[in-house]
Order: structure tokens, then C-alpha cells, then sequence
């Protein structure tokens, strides 16, 4: 099934998490179990599902662990996960004795972060983005990791220059941008001393879901007739299955030194997603404020030599998240705020 034929939630969800062949292979000789820590977020559900179904294709036996705080009433509770084998552990990271309590799985994936509100809230944005991950890195000393990262940091290019490689500079705007920064420098210091760990640096850019993304934040913009900004003028585009996938499998090529890797696809200039999406969606787009030349764009042709095509072209996302609105799809009310060129989140 292609995302443009998806019309509901639960085809939704399998779309979503189907494994490919690689990370089946990948889950075959990879020994030990896995941890994933920030489980409960946009991203969480759906890649421990993948994994799961990655490693029973695979026929191989592990535990999984899913921690996050769950608290009552949490719209992804532990249930879910039980569902699929995975045994939830609830807790608060920031609390010394619970992350100490935690099993060393040789296999983590690290996705818990603070962006939006950070602009307002220094102390959690310092203490969730870097302090914590050095602790993270400290008690995880001999496994794999890979930490969720960001292209935030990276200075804005001309879309025509193809996007920030994973060698430039960084070159932060705003305090999140920072933070990035601060989360990456945390682990590769606790790195220092614990020569068997290994670490990925999984630089994400927007990844697109129909529940949340850029993608549907401008099909909801253009059916309501709201003013849509190309401040930023271009995104990368890449589905968010194909960025678990690429998450999933870097945990073989986790190094120390760490690898730093750029997971973003196209690069798409957003006039045109807009007027490709106007036309499917049959409305006049509405267009604020001047165009801007530079974007925070990334070059993923490291990883694209690394791991492959992605599966999901642009153009498929484009028609599926028009297509999802016009439907009056279930929507998660987490706008990405892709169009923020100063970077307050």
C-alpha cells in the first residue's frame, strides 16, 4: 500500500511501521536487547512497533524496554506497548535514582527533548538538552546509542547549494538551536570515558506523518484560507517511517568518535508544495509577507551512500497529506512551526 491510499487511522499505523528488508537483516545479527528512551512522543509509538515487527520477521528473541513518564491520562499510555511484548518502564529521566535504575540494554535509542516552549523556559531547555543527556551517556556506558538529534543548529543555506553537510559549522539561532548543540557535546563528553560505547548522532530534519508535519500543517493552512509564510522558502521532505528506519539501522553503524548523520530527503522549495496541494485541495492559497532566499536545509547524501533510496518520494507525501486533510483525518494538533526563520519555539 502506498500512503496516498491510506484513508484511516489503523492502515495509518501499519503503513507507518512496516520494517523494510534491511533493518530485518540488520535485527538478525545484531545481539542484545533494547531500551528506547522518550517512547511515549510523536515518533516513540511507531518506532518501537517497527522494531518489534522488524525483530519477529526476523525470528530472533529480545526484550524490549519502552520508558517515558506516562502519566494518567497520556494519550500513548503503557498499554500500548504491552500490546506488543514491550515492557513499559515509567519513570522521570531526570530523576538520579530512576535513570540509575535502568537496565543497560546494549541497543538504545535516545528521543527525549525539549523544543517547543524552550524559547520561554531556559532551565528546563539546558537541564532537559544537555545535562540529562550527559547523565544518559555516563549510566549507558557500553551500549549503542542512537540520540535523536536536529539540523536546527546548522547556519541557513541557499536551497540551491544543497543543503548543510554534516562537516559545516553550526550555527544556531535561537536557544533550541543551542541546546542541539549543548545535547550533542554532552554525550560525546561522557563518551570520553567509556571507550565501548558507541554513539550515532541521528541529525533529523522534519520528518512527515499524516497525523503531524510540515506537510499537513500547510494542507490545514491552505483548506482554512490561512496566510502562509515562505519566510522559510524550502524543507526537506522525507516520511517519517523512512526516518525510524534510518534511526533503526545507524544503531550498526553507531562509532566512537561519534558519527554525526544527516537523515532528511528532498529538498523542496515550499511555493511549490503549496501550489501542487492548492490544486489538489481545489483552494486559492494565500500567501504573507516576503519571500525569503536561505532556509536550514540539510545534504543527506551521506546517508542516502549509507543505507539507500528512501522509500516514500515527495511527491507521494504531498498528495497524501491533501488528500488526509480533505478527508478530515485525525490530526494530532502539534504544529512544527516549520516557518519560524528566527527559530522561537
Amino acid at each position: 500500500m502506498k500512503l496516498t491510499e491510506v484513508t484511516n487511522t489503523t492502515q495509518l499505523r501499519e503503513f507507518m511501521t512496516t520494517p523494510t528488508e534491511g533493518l530485518v537483516k540488520m535485527m538478525k545479527g545484531l545481539k542484545g536487547d533494547f531500551l528506547v528512551l522518550g517512547a511515549a512522543g510523536k515518533v516513540g509509538p511507531e518506532l518501537v512497533e517497527t522494531l518489534t515487527r522488524a525483530n519477529s520477521q526476523a525470528g530472533a528473541k529480545r526484550t524490549f524496554y519502552a520508558v517515558d513518564l506516562f502519566p494518567k491520562g497520556s494519550p500513548v499510555p503503557p498499554e500500548r506497548f504491552e500490546e506488543l511484548g514491550v515492557k513499559p518502564i515509567a519513570g522521570d529521566l531526570t530523576e538520579r535514582a530512576f535513570l540509575d535504575s535502568l537496565p543497560t540494554a546494549p541497543n538504545v535509542v535516545y528521543m527525549v527533548g525539549f523544543k517547543f516552549g524552550s524559547s520561554g523556559d531556559y532551565r528546563r531547555t539546558w537541564h532537559l538538552n544537555a545535562i540529562l543527556p550527559y547523565l544518559v551517556g555516563e549510566h549507558f556506558s557500553k551500549s549503542r546509542i542512537v540520540v535523536y538529534s536536529s539540523t536546527n543548529p546548522y547556519p541557513h543555506t541557499r536551497p540551491e547549494d544543497g543543503g548543510s553537510k554534516e562537516t559545516d559549522e553550526p550555527d544556531p539561532h535561537g536557544v533550541y538551536g543551542w541546546s542541539i548543540v549543548a545535547r550533542e557535546s554532552a554525550f560525546a563528553t561522557s563518551q570520553l570515558k567509556a571507550p565501548e560505547q558507541k554513539l550515532c548522532f541521528y541529525r533529523l530534519a522534519y520528518a512527515q506523518h499524516l497525523g503531524y508535519g510540515v506537510l499537513v500543517d500547510l494542507a490545514r493552512m491552505i483548506w482554512k484560507g490561512e496566510p502562509i509564510s515562505l519566510a522559510i522558502p524550502a524543507v526537506n521532505i522525507l516520511s517519517q517511517r523512512d526516518a525510524i528506519d534510518i534511526s533503526l539501522r545507524a544503531l550498526e553503524k553507531c562509532a566512537n568518535p561519534p558519527l554525526a548523520l544527516n537523515v532528511a530527503g528532498p529538498i523542496i522549495m515550499a511555493r511549490d508544495i503549496v501550489e501542487k496541494m492548492a490544486k489538489l485541495l481545489k483552494k486559492k492559497p494565500v500567501f504573507a509577507g516576503e519571500a525569503g532566499d536561505k532556509a536550514f536545509i540539510a545534504n543527506d547524501a551521506v546517508c542516502v551512500k549509507m543505507f539507500g533510496p528512501y522509500r516514500d518520494k515527495p511527491d507521494e507525501l504531498i498528495e497524501a497529506a491533501a488528500k488526509w486533510v480533505m478527508r478530515g483525518g485525525e490530526y494530532w494538533d502539534k504544529p512544527t512551526m516549520f516557518g519560524r526563520a528566527d527559530h522561537k519555539y
